[in-house]
């Protein structure tokens, strides 16, 4: 074998173990990101429960000013940004390992 094509083998083997270890970061990835998604999905129900609301109604009248300044309001709002937030990371690094 020459060294050219020693060295090509050696490319081949490098690009399958990168891909591999790609592959294995992303599903990591995506796993903590699924866990914050439960736990963000969590605090969201705990606030519907004690508000009496839907997320969906919540938002429309936080958004409106309809429900004041409450420091939960606000947590509960950044919480289901965040929620949306993860969820597109999550999409992101699932169409990537599906290439």
């Amino acid at each position: 074998m020459s060294p050219e094509q020693s060295i090509i083998i050696m490319s081949a083997k490098a690009v399958d173990d990168a891909q591999l270890i790609i592959k294995r970061s992303l599903e990591r990835e995506i796993s903590l990101l699924d866990m914050k998604m439960r736990l963000a999905e969590n605090e969201i129900r705990e606030f519907e429960e004690r508000y009496g609301m839907d997320s969906h109604k919540f938002l429309s009248k936080f958004e409106s000013g309809e429900l004041g300044d409450s420091q939960d309001f606000f947590e509960w709002w950044g919480l289901l940004r965040g929620r949306d937030a993860v969820a597109h990371e999550i999409q992101k690094a699932k169409a990537v390992l599906s290439l």
